[in-house]
């Protein structure tokens, strides 16, 4: 179905929308790559001074850092094999 002329934004606006997207866009995949070497540096000491019990949260923790490592690199054009779908993994950090 084709869009009415009143569903149709103008050219400005289109770009302007484009252009937004584009940038929340790599300033999500900035903070992905970020968070992901955050967690990539934090030690077992760490997680124990935190709470965390070992077992699977921890291994959550660690399939979320190679999820998003993986979208980075994907994100920069790098050859990724994925190790986890990504939505289970999100969505066990997301049931913690």
């Amino acid at each position: 179905m084709a869009l009415t002329e009143l569903q149709l934004p103008t050219k400005e606006n289109f770009y302007r929308n484009l252009q937004n997207a584009a940038t929340q866009m790599d300033n999500l995949m900035q903070r992905w790559e970020n968070l992901a070497e955050f967690i990539n540096f934090i030690e077992v000491a760490d997680l124990d001074a935190m709470n965390i019990p070992s077992g699977q949260v921890r291994t959550d923790l660690v399939n979320f850092r190679l999820v998003m490592d993986e979208l980075v690199s994907f994100y920069k054009g790098d050859a990724v094999i994925a190790t986890n779908p990504p939505h289970e993994v999100v969505d066990k950090i997301r049931s913690m």
